[in-house]
């Protein structure tokens, strides 16, 4: 904005280097063309009206075809300049992963959930028994409710259908004692988290009675530079399973998808009746 008052910027003042220097390439380009036309139309009229002599006018008809010559080859250049500047563009634009192969996206999933949550003030898990998770991250998560985080699990009823639908989808349905014995472990690491809390940070479990299609891992959702993982589970996994990292500056369509995953599955749950006295686990708004 211009101060009140003050003079109005000429155009050649608004007009930076680059502009400048484009319009008089523009401009001269223009002018070869107007000056090849106007001569090509001078020699016919001289031969046409016979002031000229042959001689003079088959040297300008020459000079005339050297300068076409001339402008067709400026022209080629110029798209070879132009074509090698959108190769570039491409392998630009496929570095920072808009024409990634999905190879490139998605990635195999490590021995439990691997978190980042350094600074984290929302942390937000959903799993089949995120025992490893929790195990692997107990000491994180107790730094960081003590600096007054707010941490959201959901997992398996361990008394539900839950236990028994995951065992026969991991092709063991007659066991599933083997999730329950699973979940227990994580049962008793959240009590553990509980009974430490003080007044500053906030724990909430929910108990599951169906095994959610994916687990999902969310770091501050609602912030710019929040952080979404989601692990695909397989139908009877053989091997690793599949991780989609998912940021919200640059996968905003998919990142506020699963956001809203999060709240259909937590709304979905029931308070976990896990002891922790008036500090403890909290049952929390829907």
């Amino acid at each position: 904005m211009r101060p009140a008052g003050g003079p109005r910027p000429g155009r050649e003042e608004l007009r930076t280097p680059a502009r400048r220097s484009w319009w008089f390439r523009l401009a001269g380009r223009e002018l070869e063309a107007y000056l090849t036309a106007s001569l090509a139309l001078a020699v016919g009229l001289l031969s046409l009206l016979d002031v000229a002599s042959p001689a003079i006018v088959s040297a300008a008809t020459l000079s005339i075809l050297g300068l076409i010559v001339f402008d067709l080859l400026a022209g080629r250049r110029r798209m070879r300049r132009l074509d090698s500047a959108i190769r570039d563009l491409a392998k630009s634009l496929g570095r920072v992963g808009l024409t990634e192969s999905v190879d490139r996206l998605i990635t195999a999933a490590g021995p439990g959930t691997v978190l980042r949550i350094d600074d984290a003030e929302d942390i937000r898990l959903v799993g089949v028994t995120l025992s490893r998770t929790i195990r692997s991250h107990l000491h994180d998560l107790e730094r960081r409710l003590a600096a007054g985080a707010s941490i959201r699990v959901a997992i398996l009823d361990p008394d539900g259908p839950g236990p028994r639908e995951a065992a026969r989808r991991n092709a063991v349905p007659d066991n599933a004692r083997v999730f329950e014995h699973r979940l227990q472990p994580t049962i008793d690491l959240l009590q553990h988290l509980a009974a430490g809390l003080d007044v500053t940070g906030r724990l909430e479990v929910r108990f599951l009675q169906f095994v959610p299609a994916f687990g999902l891992t969310l770091v501050d959702p609602a912030k710019v530079d929040g952080r979404i993982s989601v692990d695909i589970y397989s139908h009877r996994p053989a091997g690793p399973e599949a991780v989609i990292t998912l940021n919200a500056g640059r996968d905003p369509i998919w990142y506020r998808h699963f956001a809203s995953e999060f709240d259909l599955i937590w709304a979905s749950g029931q308070p976990a009746p896990i002891s922790g006295g008036p500090r403890g686990i909290g049952t929390g708004p829907a």
